[in-house]
């Protein structure tokens, strides 16, 4: 090899590995100057104020008002059912029919005893005036009047015992037709034509039941902590003392309104010590007879009325482990962080009990893009408030 090619091609090396190295060198300066980043676009919106009535919620059973155990109250045999099964019944409508031909037989002896105890009635208080007649004359003596007076007295009261074994003759006769106490829907017949039933006070046989419907109630449990606050409010009291019943409205399984309207009615003297809670009771119309008593449904009631509340979208609120905040934008476009109370959810919209005023600017739109502290371009935006749900 030729020894003056050598240093030669060393400098077409070195020149290499100097443009390599101002090549690399211009790449890395290039990438570090990075082009500055635009701020984030955000959506914000002043929180709303209006006019609303929380509500509380209960679940609970829809019950009849009257619930009467139809049973005889004379013995003898079912002669006949006047009533189809689950029917609607008025009050007084005859609804069984017990063997009456006993009950007729016991009727007409006690009028006979009666006729007979009339009867001697009769004479001996005519035998009492002619004994005070000859009394007069000295022809009889005291004594036989006294004695003619007892005979008449005791007369007198066996008329009248003659007169309450006819009613009570007649009351048994009445009782072969057992009457309806009530109007309402009746259950099935428990007993077939042609048994025997037993009257009386203790072993009277079940015949039917019947339960009254339109109106009805509902109860449902309220917790200790829940009845303070009601009272203090004056929501019982004013709601069932003071003729300003407070509305409450119930929602069936399977409906997704609170559709049926009934007033508060009730509420019960002592707190139940093994569950904390006391009875409440509200009544419904039920003109349709859809409400059924033992029914299940959710009821709600505002127990402190229509009053003013700030509220924000639901998706606008986070949460800092227990504590809740919303984002809000300031006058510079800074975000910034609010802790708040937050209440129920209203129609979509979450009710803001505390920490925001009704000025600050709440980012609703965009939150995944900005934290506290930073730059922003601010949109500005709107709450729509659905319609209530009365």
């Amino acid at each position: 090899m030729n020894n003056s090619t050598i240093p030669h091609a060393s400098r077409i090396s070195n020149l290499l590995t100097v443009v390599i190295f101002a090549f690399i060198s211009a790449c890395n300066s290039s990438e570090g100057q990075q082009a500055p980043l635009s701020a984030p676009t955000v959506t914000v919106s002043a929180p709303i104020e209006e006019e609303i009535a929380q509500y509380d919620e209960f679940t609970g059973r829809f019950r009849a008002i009257e619930r009467v155990e139809i049973r005889a109250r004379v013995d003898g045999y079912l002669q006949e059912i006047k009533f189809r099964d689950g029917q609607l019944v008025e009050k007084g409508e005859v609804l069984f029919v017990i063997d009456q031909r006993p009950y007729k037989i016991a009727l007409e002896q006690a009028h006979a005893e009666l006729e007979s105890a009339q009867t001697r009635l009769e004479l001996s208080k005519k035998e009492l005036q002619r004994a005070k007649n000859l009394r007069k004359s000295g022809a009889v003596s005291q004594e036989l009047i006294d004695r003619r007076n007892q005979e008449f007295l005791s007369a007198k009261a066996a008329v009248n015992s003659a007169q309450a074994a006819v009613h009570s003759a007649e009351l048994n006769l009445d009782f072969t037709e057992v009457k309806g106490p009530i109007s309402g829907k009746i259950s099935e017949n428990f007993v077939s034509v042609g048994n025997l039933v037993s009257g009386g006070l203790s072993s009277a046989t079940l015949l039917t039941r019947i339960v009254s419907l339109d109106p009805i109630y509902f109860t449902f449990e309220a917790s200790e902590s829940k009845l303070i606050s009601y009272l203090k409010n004056g929501s019982f009291r004013s709601g069932i003392r003071e003729g300003a019943p407070q509305t409450v409205a119930a929602r069936l399984l399977g409906e997704d309104d609170f559709d049926h309207k009934g007033r508060l009615d009730f509420v019960d003297n002592e707190i139940n010590q093994s569950t904390g809670t006391m009875l409440v009771r509200a009544v419904f119309p039920n003109e349709d007879l859809l409400l059924t008593p033992g029914m299940f449904a959710k009821a709600k009631f505002s127990a402190t009325g229509r009053h003013r509340e700030l509220l924000v979208p639901d998706k606008a609120i986070g949460s800092d482990q227990s504590q809740r905040y919303v984002l809000v934008v300031d006058d510079s476009s800074q975000v910034g962080r609010k802790f708040v109370e937050t209440g129920k959810l209203h129609n979509d919209l979450r009710i803001i009990e505390g920490g925001l005023s009704k000025t600050d600017r709440v980012v609703i739109s965009g939150l995944g893009k900005v934290r506290p502290g930073q730059k922003v371009n601010v949109n500005q935006g709107g709450i729509a408030l659905a319609a209530e749900d009365n």
